[in-house]
């Protein structure tokens, strides 16, 4: 059984699984439309943590062939982006609430964190899957990092379009103000 927890492929395949899943529930909306207040909200918990959380954290311990880097730049760039990830994730929580998919704010949120990138929560998720990769040399999961990284992108898109929606031209001020979706606007 502990080979099976190591295997990385099995991280690769939930997250690929539930990512699958989450594009089927944005893409077919008139068939999913509330389902998120449908679902007791601790089902919907574990399956945010099991997909989007478990895979980029459980990788890096996985068996496979690690990067060849000096130990004390895996543990400084590691560790520099694991607090990123700490810092900009709280920031965001801070603005936007602690589970932003379950609890719904009705005004749209444009300051603090959210004044310099669109979706700090995904570009957050992104630094913690580089992260965790760096600091424990995992090449899988370094690799699996960058498409997951984007794999938001298509979520963003389908979250965006109901953005459109519901705040119409504010969103889309907020859109030029904020130019980039997982790129913080430094100037």
């Amino acid at each position: 059984m502990p080979n099976f927890f190591t295997n990385p492929f099995l991280w690769i395949s939930v997250y690929l699984i539930g990512f699958i899943i989450a594009i089927i529930i944005l893409c077919l909306p008139r068939l999913f439309t509330g389902v998120e207040k449908k679902l007791p909200k601790v089902l919907l918990k574990v399956y945010i943590l099991s997909v989007f959380i478990a895979p980029p954290m459980a990788l890096p311990f996985t068996k496979g062939p690690k990067i060849a880097i000096p130990a004390y730049v895996s543990l400084s760039l590691g560790i520099f982006l694991l607090v990123m990830n700490f810092v900009i994730k709280m920031l965001a929580q801070k603005e936007i609430g602690a589970l932003p998919g379950i609890k719904r704010k009705a005004k749209l949120i444009t300051t603090g964190i959210y004044g310099i990138v669109r979706n700090p929560l995904y570009m957050s998720n992104g630094l913690l899957a580089i992260g965790m990769a760096v600091l424990l040399k995992s090449m899988y999961a370094l690799i699996f990092s960058v498409p997951y990284s984007l794999s938001y992108l298509l979520i963003i898109y389908f979250e965006e379009k109901d953005l459109m929606k519901k705040y119409g031209n504010e969103y889309q001020e907020y859109m030029k103000k904020v130019p980039y979706r997982i790129i913080p606007r430094l100037f």
